[in-house]
């Protein structure tokens, strides 16, 4: 009699777990998508193959022997511990996942340019970019499965991984004219990850160094500072560029700086760790190193 496991023993072997685990032939056929009669056949041919009786016919409930309960047992940690191995062999060739948030100014204007970038350099970590400026909470974020958090503050942070001070300066489309009247201050009224009154950015511009020239038209306000660059290089009058996010498009010339004057410091991105793998870690290197470089 031979004991060797092959195809047919193991998917008679399958068949006749089934039953044994569903307590009977109607039950494990509905399990395996099959008929009645197939699974009867299937568990006979294997009686027969071992010559031996595994289950107790007759009387209205099925009953394993001896045998069978023996099988049963071999076969019930045998499968487990196969299927339990197919999960661990899929999600350890599965890509690992990153979910990092970001405020939607520096995800639009300087991330998303940047992130093709690190999936070169890194194939088999995904990353899901959340854009968010809501105030840094660790419970909450955590909560909400991010792993990786970036905020625009007005001051720079004790508890992050990591903080960048950035600077800034007036900016405006090429053909706009610093000696006209017809331009407008271009507000974002919600620049930092912390809720403050509308203004508030350009007012340290203001303070420090006046209104720029050719702003005597009033001002429009946004939400976004990605709005605000957009109307001036629509030549609606002049926005105050962040340096990280402003600096593509100097080089494509489609905003210049208006004046002279030195970077003011308008604030501070922090980075904040929330999950501890070995991806979070990379792409939080990453970013760390891109930022440094501008």
């Amino acid at each position: 009699m031979s004991r060797r496991l092959d195809a047919t023993l193991l998917a008679d072997l399958w068949f006749f777990h089934a039953v044994a685990q569903c307590g009977g032939f109607r039950r494990a056929a509905e399990q395996l998508a099959v008929t009645q009669g197939a699974v009867s056949q299937r568990v006979q041919r294997l009686e027969a193959r071992l010559q031996l009786s595994l289950l107790q016919r007759g009387g209205r409930s099925l009953q394993l022997t001896a045998a069978g309960q023996q099988l049963f047992a071999a076969c019930d940690s045998g499968f487990d511990t196969v299927a339990t191995t197919l999960v661990a062999l899929q999600r350890d060739s599965a890509p690992a996942s990153v979910q990092l948030a970001a405020p939607p100014s520096l995800a639009l204007e300087w991330l998303l340019p940047r992130l093709g970038r690190f999936a070169r350099l890194q194939p088999d970590i995904s990353v899901d970019l959340l854009a968010d400026n809501q105030p840094y909470s660790p419970a909450a974020l955590r909560q909400a499965g991010i792993d990786l958090a970036l905020r625009y503050l007005p001051h720079a942070p004790q508890d992050a991984a990591f903080v960048l001070p950035e600077y800034g300066y007036p900016v405006a489309a090429p053909a706009f004219d610093p000696a006209g009247h017809g331009g407008r201050l271009l507000h974002d009224d919600a620049p930092w990850s912390t809720p403050t009154p509308a203004g508030s950015e350009w007012a340290l511009w203001l303070a420090a160094h006046g209104r720029p020239s050719g702003c005597d038209a009033g001002e429009r306000h946004f939400n976004q500072a990605q709005l605000a660059y957009r109307s001036a290089q629509a030549g609606d009058g002049v926005a105050l560029g962040r340096q990280l996010l402003v600096a593509r498009y100097l080089q494509d010339g489609s905003l210049c700086r208006l004046d002279d004057q030195p970077p003011l410091l308008l604030g501070y991105y922090a980075l904040y760790a929330v999950g501890s793998s070995a991806a979070v870690a990379a792409l939080g290197a990453w970013l760390c190193g891109e930022m440094q470089a501008r």
